[in-house]
């Protein structure tokens, strides 16, 4: 069953000479168990990505997929010491990247709970941003 939820998303992005973004958004959305784990479901508030949703799923306790689909999509799996090869859209075209995951974190509950992941980016496997994403979910009642 789905239930409505809020969903707060913390990103820090660290490029290759060291500087630092933070980007916080607050975001609301669906929250779904599943026979194999959770989905997190919310339409992008960006005015560039409007009608787009996207899905995060967590199979397992340490691969989670994200996949944005609309004007522009894209999927991202993340699993924990592996790369993946995954397809981005952009406004300027498609690309393919490397996601390589050093640590996935998932409490995740009937009720919501977090998901922290660490992963790099690279274009032809040369690193371009190391990244944190933290993910918050509360289920509305």
């Amino acid at each position: 069953m789905k239930n409505d939820a809020i969903i707060k998303f913390v990103t820090v992005q660290t490029t290759e000479d060291d500087e630092s973004d933070v980007l916080e958004i607050n975001a609301q959305g669906t929250y779904e168990k599943t026979e194999n784990g959770y989905i997190i479901e919310y339409k992008e508030i960006d005015e560039e990505m409007e009608g787009s949703v996207t899905t995060i799923s967590l199979d397992s306790l340490k691969k989670v997929t994200i996949t944005r689909s609309g004007n522009y999509n894209s999927q991202f799996i993340i699993e924990e010491n592996k790369r993946h090869s995954c397809h981005y859209e952009t406004p300027a075209g498609s690309i393919m990247m490397g996601v390589f995951a050093s640590s996935v974190f998932n409490n995740l509950g009937d009720h919501g709970g977090k998901i922290k992941l660490k992963y790099t980016i690279d274009f032809n496997s040369s690193m371009v941003a190391e990244n944190t994403v933290t993910v918050m979910v509360k289920v509305k009642r």
